[in-house]
């Protein structure tokens, strides 16, 4: 959203300094007043500051426009009076004050949008109001100029309001679908997510052929964990233990799951047996060195790797959990 917020302003205040250079090109010197023409080469200088500074501080669009649109209204409380005065109806000014409607609803959304558009529009018609009283012909081009300023504001408020109910209900339903993916106690992926992702990756691992290895383990002596402690304090150390494995495998592209109980699986694209066995090591010495929910914890470890074409994602599972059970048998907390 912020990207094409960006491009949005870019294109209205390029747009605009456009404008202010041709025009100063196609009028001669004589056609206009200076006093007339001033207002639109500030504004010309306000729109390039304003593409400056969003390019270079886009964090902070949102600001830089607040900042760019009042600069818009000080220039109108300029102009209009000029313009009523020279005796013509400033089209330039109310076609761009139009598009800052479109421009404002885009940066700031339906609400503030709407807000500052009305406030545009008020200073527009007060600046009218205390330069006197129009000819009939200038009257009614003001007249139209505000009704389409008002219509445009309403028009863009009503879309943007529908934008935002669908970004709103899309956010809604990613949330939904992520929250069914991850397991609810340790916030890595649930048992059907990590299936998934797994048959995903043996599918690109076959496809490119690139490796693929799995790392399955399991909590030694949980059950005593939950026995002694109760299920609440078995539940953070689940959670401590799936936060550590995710943040030493996402650097990397890996992905953690709970398979169940007590057993996570990591997932790790890319890398090959040797190099997962030593990533395993790893894991082990920050589950094991470490206390875990203030508890000293520790876990075995079980590595395979994908062996080609003939491979199945329940044979490439079931050789990392015999290995797993493989280090428990040799004396627990160990990588095999």
């Amino acid at each position: 959203m912020l990207r094409t917020q960006q491009y949005v302003v870019y294109a209205s205040n390029v747009g605009y300094i456009l404008y202010a250079l041709l025009t100063a090109l196609i009028n001669s010197p004589g056609d206009f007043p200076l006093a007339y023409q001033v207002p639109k080469y500030w504004a010309a200088l306000f729109s390039l500051a304003t593409v400056i500074a969003v390019a270079t501080l886009p964090h902070r669009l949102r600001r830089i426009y607040l900042m760019t649109c009042l600069s818009y209204l000080v220039v109108t409380v300029f102009e209009v009076p000029r313009s009523v005065a020279y005796g013509e109806m400033p089209m330039h000014l109310t076609l761009w004050l139009t598009m800052n409607v479109l421009v404002s609803f885009v940066v700031f959304g339906s609400r503030q949008g709407a807000g500052l558009n009305l406030l545009s529009l008020g200073v527009m018609l007060v600046a009218l109001v205390v330069r006197g009283p129009l000819a009939a012909a200038q009257l009614s081009d003001w007249v139209t100029a505000s009704v389409v300023m008002g219509v445009t504001g309403v028009i863009a408020y009503i879309l943007m309001t529908f934008i935002e109910n669908n970004l709103l209900q899309h956010a809604q339903d990613s949330e939904k679908l992520r929250a069914a993916r991850q397991d609810a106690v340790t916030d890595v992926y649930g048992r059907g997510a990590i299936e998934e992702e797994l048959t995903h990756a043996m599918e690109h691992a076959r496809k490119t052929n690139s490796p693929l290895s799995i790392v399955v383990t399991d909590i030694d002596h949980f059950k005593s964990v939950n026995d002694r402690y109760g299920h609440a304090f078995g539940d953070d150390v689940l959670r401590a233990v799936g936060k550590r494995l995710r943040r030493n495998v996402g650097g990397i592209g890996g992905m953690v799951g709970r398979w169940g109980g007590e057993e996570f699986i990591v997932l790790l694209p890319g890398l090959a047996k040797p190099d997962a066995l030593v990533l395993a090591e790893r894991l082990r010495r920050e589950v094991g060195e470490t206390p875990l929910a203030g508890l000293d914890v520790t876990a075995s470890f079980g590595v395979a790797s994908y062996r080609g074409s003939g491979d199945t994602a329940d044979q490439l599972f079931g050789r990392a959990d015999m290995a797993m059970y493989e280090a428990k048998r040799s004396g627990r907390n160990a990588v095999r």
